[in-house]
């Protein structure tokens, strides 16, 4: 009888396992490599070429910075480098008013 157990017990293993592996539509979404129009992106998934600088073309695969290039275009060369975008972000000193 004990033999009967035991090669019940050993059959039914595989089926176990199969329960505990995962299936392919249980499985999360593979993650988007490439950004998104509608969100921010990083100086570095805009410089493609990885030239230190994000040009007009580069710009056009983001619709907000392409939208806003000559405001960090600072220089006015037709490339936005990282000190430009650091000092656009850079949050605006109130002018000081003159003591009376």
């Amino acid at each position: 009888m004990k033999a009967i157990h035991l090669l019940a017990a050993a059959a039914l293993l595989p089926f176990a396992a199969m329960a505990q592996t995962p299936s392919p539509q249980s499985a999360d979404p593979p993650a988007q490599t490439e950004p998104q129009q509608s969100q921010g992106a990083s100086f570095e998934s805009l410089d493609t070429n990885a030239d230190g600088r994000i040009s007009k073309t580069e710009a056009a695969a983001n619709a907000s910075v392409n939208a806003q290039f000559s405001s960090y275009d600072l220089n006015g060369d037709g490339f936005i480098e990282r000190a430009e975008v650091n000092k656009a972000n850079e949050p605006q000193q109130p002018a000081t008013q003159p003591k009376q």
